[in-house]
């Protein structure tokens, strides 16, 4: 990629540097990846913001803002996700570029050192994390939890993967139960953290106008004191589901959802992928799409029918919103979708809009400094090493007959109910 550069700077440690002279704006992130695991996800969940909150510089959440306030008011914050069957902890800073300084100060390598205070030198007493800012993230974590629970798209989705992959690490939710979040203390969350810096395979990317030696030479120094055994597994692929699972609950719900599961047979970095995005997207990823167009419009059976492809897992799934008696009958339609597909029944109009609409959705998503980072940071984490053009480039070239091929891999694993316990719904959407 033009203007990108990715090396080894210790042991399971890469830094990638992004020279993009468009945005008014740095950027710093630090992706720390490790293994799923069932009994340590709630806490590395809990981590991130527990990081991003304080440090031994900086002990309080005051001190902290007001550092940051001191360059130009740069932001640091930690998230954390999933990201095929790695867990992902990130620590991010954004703040002026360098040009917009006063005095020739160097904004970017002040953020470079503040994240490494942040990540190297927590705020730790007694062999644990401040219990203030760990009792804070701790109510966050919880209140995470309830929120998957009360959006119900999200929680049937959740519920989708935990049966259709529960032998399988992607079928763990990383936030946990409540019951584990709140089983957490500062001294455990510390333990794991330091488990974390020492086999985690980390990504550090920088986005700026200018030069990034100073800021690699700063994270390549704390990094040669750091004990590194990197422990990361790969993503298990399953090509063919063996049967169909059916799985339903019922909860006191406005909306019934229905889920549908299928395996696709390739992930990335396989060529495949790519022909299995642009099926998918055919199917139900855009507002011309198969699904919308005939299952949501013409047939009117639901308020909403999309599909989406995880290319780490090799996953598609159909996510709907229906009412209860529209369950069987918006299930039957979009198999038909699908066999109609695998039949060659696509014209070269729905191929050519969602050509266009991906390639659309490729370019756009680097108009920002936060969307540029986040594209090269997939792309790191593909394998791949494609711009936003190249992608769309690739995705261009691909046939119908490739398309049909790619459906005609396609196995139902699972489908997953969410209803009512009531014979009546209404239109509201949860």
């Amino acid at each position: 990629m033009e203007n990108f550069k990715r090396e080894e700077i210790a042991r399971g440690v890469h830094f990638s540097a992004i020279r993009d002279e468009r945005f008014k704006t740095s950027r710093i992130a630090v992706a720390m990846l490790t293994d799923i695991d069932k009994e340590k996800a709630p806490a590395l969940s809990t981590l991130s913001g527990v990081l991003a909150h304080s440090c031994e510089e900086y002990p309080t959440f005051l001190e902290l803002s007001r550092k940051l306030d001191s360059l130009y008011g740069t932001t640091l914050t930690g998230s954390s996700g999933k990201r095929g069957e790695n867990q992902i902890v990130i620590l991010s800073a954004s703040g002026i570029n360098d040009s917009y300084s006063l005095d020739g100060e160097s904004v970017y390598e002040e953020m470079a050192k503040l994240l490494c205070s942040v990540l190297f030198k927590p705020n730790v007493k007694d062999g644990a994390f401040s219990e203030e800012d760990f009792l804070q993230e701790q109510r966050q974590s919880l209140d995470a939890i309830d929120g998957l629970f009360n959006d119900k798209r999200a929680w049937a989705k959740k519920r989708l993967f935990e049966e259709m992959c529960g032998n399988e690490k992607y079928g763990i939710n990383v936030l946990g139960t409540k019951e584990q979040v709140k089983a957490l203390t500062a001294k455990k969350l510390y333990e794991q953290y330091k488990e974390l810096l020492k086999t985690a395979r980390l990504e550090i990317i920088c986005l700026c106008a200018n030069d990034t030696e100073n800021v690699k030479k700063i994270f390549t120094e704390q990094f040669s004191s750091v004990e590194r055994a990197v422990d990361l597994g790969a993503t298990e692929i399953v090509t063919k589901a063996d049967k169909v699972r059916e799985v339903k609950d019922t909860l006191d719900v406005n909306q019934s959802k229905l889920m549908l599961g299928f395996r696709t047979g390739c992930a990335e970095p396989d060529d495949g992928a790519e022909a299995v995005k642009l099926m998918t997207a055919v199917l139900g990823g855009t507002a011309h799409s198969k699904l919308f167009n005939n299952v949501r419009e013409k047939q009117s059976l639901c308020y909403y029918c999309a599909s989406g492809f995880d290319p780490l897992k090799g996953i598609m799934t159909v996510e709907s919103g229906v009412e209860k008696k529209n369950i069987e009958k918006t299930k039957n339609a979009v198999l038909k979708e699908i066999e109609d597909m695998k039949n060659g029944i696509i014209s070269d109009e729905e191929i050519e809009n969602t050509k266009r609409s991906l390639t659309n959705s490729y370019m756009t998503s680097v108009d920002s400094s936060a969307g540029t980072l986040s594209w090269y940071l997939s792309q790191i984490l593909k394998g791949r090493d494609r711009t936003p053009r190249e992608q769309a480039d690739v995705i261009s070239k691909i046939t119908k007959e490739e398309i049909v091929e790619a459906a005609k891999k396609l196995s139902l694993d699972t489908v997953y109910v969410l209803t009512s316990n009531g014979e009546t719904e209404t239109e509201e959407e949860e």
